[in-house]
């Protein structure tokens, strides 16, 4: 996950069940979510988020925005000096690339503080008029962003409620041979709830073995009296991407960021492609609200 100035880089209890209701979260968490509290914050992983014909048309459309997802032109940018650059979009208004902690990134940016209502069933209001907001042409993006707000206000229980949306962003990690991604920071988000999912899997084209390993997330308790945030010694917790390490991919997470020491950081990436061109990508979304 990253902070939301992406311009400054920095977006439980572990998954056990295998099946999963209608809603996307298993049974064994839906009535246990109470215990779902990491360092006072709640934390708790979701899997699967979004139905996979409708993920599989979002993933189609970002994939035909390809014209700057390369190696070519990720390689000559990082031969560059830092900074940010921005990026022509056949689908986003907003994209740029940023390099986080030298690891690329392409971000593209949706909203920000947006009021938004839900009604008594926890069902976005006025979506059309929300959608219509999103800084992309996307019809299958816009609808996935109100219905990760949806999935968000069942968790957080926005029943008849007004929140703002401090921002979404959907983030593009182009993972090169020569180094991954690694170190990226520790942070909190500037936000009271935050939800990231990673859309993609790490499957080559012809689904017959992985790009990488890694790519979860990393929690811990932040270290006391410190401007740096890193976490307390003994208590960093990994959670993949999905209920295995090699099964990613239409999973992610719900935490709060507003009562307890909770941290988080992007585990490292270990490229395993033998064809050194094979560009492979981590793709997520990230929604920020505070309520």
């Amino acid at each position: 996950m990253l902070r939301a100035d992406f311009s400054s880089p920095s977006t439980t209890s572990a998954f056990t069940a295998v099946s999963a209701n209608s809603d996307g979260f298993s049974d064994e968490k839906k009535h246990t979510q109470a215990t779902n509290i990491k360092f006072g914050d709640r934390f708790r992983t979701i899997y699967p988020v979004f139905s996979k014909p409708f993920l599989d048309q979002v993933n189609l459309e970002i994939n035909h925005d390809d014209r700057y997802f390369c190696s070519k032109l990720v390689n000559s940018y990082l031969d560059d000096h830092p900074g940010i650059r921005y990026i022509k979009s056949n689908i986003f208004k907003s994209l740029n690339y940023i390099t986080n902690s030298k690891n690329p990134l392409f971000s593209a940016f949706l909203c920000s503080e947006v009021p938004i209502q839900f009604d008594k069933n926890s069902h976005l209001m006025n979506k059309a008029v929300f959608q219509a907001s999103l800084t992309t042409s996307s019809e299958a993006i816009r609808t996935l962003c109100s219905e990760a707000l949806d999935i968000m206000a069942d968790e957080f229980q926005w029943r008849d409620r007004s929140v703002n949306v401090v921002g979404i962003y959907l983030i593009r990690y182009p993972i090169t041979p020569s180094r991954g991604i690694k170190g990226m920071h520790w942070h909190k988000d500037p936000c009271k709830k935050s939800m990231v999912v990673q859309l993609n899997d790490n499957t080559n084209a012809t689904k017959t073995g992985v790009k990488y390993s890694g790519g979860g997330l990393n929690i811990g308790k932040k270290s006391p009296g410190s401007k740096v945030t890193f976490p307390v010694k003994g208590t960093v917790e990994n959670y993949p991407y999905g209920p295995g390490v090699e099964e990613i991919g239409n999973a992610g997470f719900m935490f709060s960021n507003d009562q307890g020491d909770l941290i988080h950081q992007p585990e490292d990436i270990v490229y395993l492609s033998e064809n050194n061109d094979d560009l492979a990508e981590k793709r997520i979304i990230v929604v920020l609200v505070d309520d």
